[in-house]
């Protein structure tokens, strides 16, 4: 699936945040095998839809409570990410992983990833290949 890899936004509890380099989405559904006992192929049907988001942007070291939000096994409750596209997701995520690095002479950067999953989350524009 090509992904819309330019950010328009992200909000995190509504909260417009700044500097957003670029963004990434992989969506997956899981395979659940309904073979019954005795059938001579198998048989599946779609299981549940997951999102997963990469974000890389600018970020104010200083903004202690941004840091912690986005921090691996965080809980974000209310989170959007809008292409420029108009392609979307929002929902609740968890942050499955985090860095941050600051190079000599540079801006600090946070890379993360958040995972959407649920029936809380929506995605607009965003399409999953059939397989």
């Amino acid at each position: 699936m090509p992904s819309p890899t330019t950010a328009a936004s992200l909000k995190i509890n509504t909260t417009a945040v700044p500097g957003v380099l670029n963004a990434s989405v992989t969506n997956t559904r899981q395979q659940i095998d309904t073979t019954a006992i005795g059938d001579s192929c198998r048989f599946h049907t779609q299981g549940f839809l997951e999102g997963t988001v990469s974000c890389e942007l600018f970020i104010d070291t200083t903004n202690t409570s941004f840091l912690t939000a986005i921090s691996a096994g965080s809980h974000l409750t209310d989170v959007e990410v809008v292409w420029a596209s108009g392609a979307s997701i929002k929902g609740k995520a968890f942050v499955t992983q985090s860095t941050v690095t600051v190079a000599p002479n540079d801006v600090a950067r946070a890379t993360f990833e958040l995972v959407f999953a649920g029936s809380g989350a929506t995605a607009a524009g965003i399409t999953i290949d059939p397989a």
